[in-house]
């Protein structure tokens, strides 16, 4: 069983605003720290549920936050975030996947630092309004990879279960705005996150976790919150730009659909007025 555990650090045990996600911020030490323990916790979980091989994908900003120091020796860990799909690079050479520390799409009420990508734009896929947690679940499923577990916070929670009911969600905070959250302690979290992390493997084994797909072709609306990102974007090949904040791309699967919305958000800057 090849197993890809995918982290970003928004979701992760402690974090409740920008001070620990940031490389310059005064708590990203700790932040780091936490992230490193949730993941290690998924490990641990995996092996127990026989995995005999773990990719580890430190998918938050640069993919310069997990140190392989630290990380539990039975993973190998990508760093870096060279590629397109660099949040769960490895996703199309394994059997099943894990998202630790993901956070809801933009404009969640009560969601520690929701964002889409950036805290710019909404992204909708195929009309359906789509955060990181089900662009990169698509992704995965396009290769019938079933994400059989996510943790984050009761935002991320309540936005997977729409679209992945039987999977597992690990709730580690509560979010009271999006700057700040009640948390479990890091070790309460670690128990959590290990026990269903074996029983969410351990659901996929029997059958009840499917692959979260969508049909194609794909449609790619993003909608920018300053019309000249939406001007920048639309030079994109093929995309259209449909109101003075939006843009559509029509591609033929859904790895060209978030190759475009990728090379999107790369041509829109945002301006300082």
């Amino acid at each position: 069983m090849k197993v890809l555990i995918a982290a970003d650090m928004e979701g992760i045990t402690g974090i409740a605003d920008r001070s620990y996600v940031l490389y310059d911020g005064l708590n990203y030490e700790l932040g780091r720290s936490l992230m490193e323990s949730d993941v290690n916790a998924a490990i641990e979980g995996a092996i127990a549920a026989g995995a005999t091989e773990i990719l580890v994908v430190d998918g938050h900003s640069g993919g310069k936050n997990i140190r392989i120091t630290k990380l539990n020796p039975r993973a190998v860990l990508h760093s870096g975030s060279t590629r397109p799909f660099s949040m769960i690079a490895g996703y199309d050479k394994v059997d099943v996947a894990m998202f630790i520390g993901y956070h809801a799409k933009l404009g969640t009420e009560n969601a520690v630092l929701d964002h889409t990508y950036t805290s710019r734009l909404k992204l909708w896929i195929n009309g359906i309004e789509a955060g990181e947690s089900y662009m990169n679940a698509l992704l995965c499923g396009n290769k019938n990879v079933p994400v059989a577990l996510y943790s984050g916070d009761q935002a991320l929670a309540e936005e997977v279960r729409g679209f992945s009911p039987d999977s597992y969600q690990v709730v580690v905070k509560e979010a009271y705005g999006r700057s700040s959250a009640y948390s479990l302690h890091p070790e309460q979290s670690r128990i959590l996150i290990r026990e269903n992390a074996k029983k969410a493997l351990e659901a996929w084994k029997a059958g009840a976790i499917k692959p979260v797909t969508t049909t194609e072709p794909v449609e790619i609306k993003v909608q920018f919150i300053i019309s000249e990102m939406a001007e920048q974007a639309a030079v994109l090949p093929g995309a259209e730009r449909v109101d003075p904040l939006t843009v559509v791309s029509i591609q033929p699967t859904i790895e060209l659909g978030i190759r475009a919305f990728v090379t999107m958000v790369a041509l829109a800057t945002a301006p300082v007025y």
